[in-house]
């Protein structure tokens, strides 16, 4: 284990209020060889055909410290007959899932002060980068309210039950039933059980990791934020100098900010650039309503009540209501005729690209308002 995590961690606990806690020395950093979904997949797909697909090697896995960092808890007797190894496994895989979904809002957010710095800039085509920052914005959405879902829909609700049932105990036995209860219910409704679900997820958490790394370099090649720092460090001793700004000294930043405008134009508006978004776009939302629709479905088949709650979050104003209505659709139809229907952006559905080609359909009027603003029109 590095020397620097645990140092950090230590300074993190002794600087917190965690520094009373009787029983901080007992957590430990720890860097498993594997990821999160390969850990998941090996629990859920054992003895099974599929657990070949997961037997991955550690050392043919290139992961990053984000992706194996984890923590681990030294439990003493007799606390270890509750919280035993599988508890704390379980633990560790919600851990991992918030912190890696945590990450990636970090490095969304990350793009949103790159896109704030640019727009100081006037760039004559604009279209695509509008359509970047339309993008990063629903991707920022998705990834906030799946995080909130989450927190406050599912662990902090079963665990105020959990200590509500924790009242009533008698014996060890009804501790360990309403402890596994506990952990079960969050790593169900947390989607971490289901396989489909769950490769969705991590899918597009992947893309938009891919496209914040994809941005940032962008901004780091028009060398936008060095710009922009030396400008105004070259103010700052401007202004402790008590010097006064001059019309030459006006002219070289207008200059040079001019020079940076023409370069992220001429970047923006290459082929390149366009078809490098709209494929972020169009895999972002097939993969987005794939996942709506299969919570869709689950939700109405095992009368999930829990699971439903995210669509609510993720379409709450009825943005992917029209293209979920015309995928159920198809679904009857296939059904109807007795064959296979794929999934929302499976081949027979053209994936969409809301915020690409067509960017003012994210100020579309969702479907269940349509009628009463037509007749307000027509009055």
């Amino acid at each position: 284990m590095p020397t620097r995590l645990e140092t950090l961690l230590e300074l993190a606990l002794r600087t917190s209020t965690a520094n009373v806690d009787p029983y901080k020395d007992d957590l430990k950093v720890d860097l498993l060889p594997y990821d999160l979904i390969t850990q998941l997949f090996r629990i859920l797909t054992i003895e099974t055909k599929q657990e070949k697909d997961y037997r991955v090697d550690p050392t043919d896995l290139h992961l990053s410290g984000l992706e194996s960092f984890s923590f681990d808890y030294v439990v003493k007797w007799p606390v270890s007959l509750v919280v035993n190894r599988k508890a704390l496994t379980r633990y560790q895989m919600l851990f991992r899932h918030l912190f890696y979904c945590k990450h990636v809002e970090r490095q969304l957010c990350s793009v949103w002060v790159g896109n704030k710095v640019a727009k100081m800039y006037t760039m004559q085509k604009a279209r695509w980068y509008s359509a970047a920052f339309a993008l990063r914005q629903r991707m920022l959405n998705f990834v906030q309210n799946f995080e909130y879902y989450m927190m406050f829909e599912v662990i902090e609700p079963n665990w105020h039950l959990f200590q509500h049932n924790m009242d009533t105990v008698s014996n060890v036995d009804d501790v360990l039933v309403f402890h596994t209860d506990f952990l079960n219910s969050c790593l169900k409704d947390c989607m971490l059980t289901n396989p489909d679900l769950l490769k969705i997820v991590h899918k597009l958490m992947m893309v938009c990791v891919t496209f914040s790394n994809f941005v940032q370099r962008l901004n780091q090649s028009t060398t936008v934020e060095a710009e922009v720092s030396r400008l105004t460090k070259e103010n700052s001793l401007q202004a402790l100098g008590n010097k006064p700004t001059t019309k030459e000294d006006i002219k070289k930043k207008a200059a040079a900010t001019k020079v940076v405008s023409e370069h992220v134009d001429q970047l923006v508006s290459s082929e390149n650039f366009e078809r490098t978004i709209t494929n972020f776009d169009t895999n972002f939302s097939r993969l987005l309503l794939d996942l709506l629709d299969k919570i869709l479905d689950m939700s109405s088949k095992n009368y999930d009540h829990k699971l439903s709650n995210i669509m609510y979050r993720l379409d709450f104003n009825g943005f992917y209501t029209e293209r979920l209505e015309a995928v159920t659709a198809q679904r009857q139809s296939a059904n109807a005729a007795g064959l296979d229907f794929p999934a929302a952006g499976g081949a027979r559905m053209r994936p969409a690209s809301f915020t690409g080609l067509h960017a003012e359909a994210a100020r579309r009027i969702p479907a269940n308002l349509r009628s009463s603003t037509s007749s307000n029109g027509s009055q």
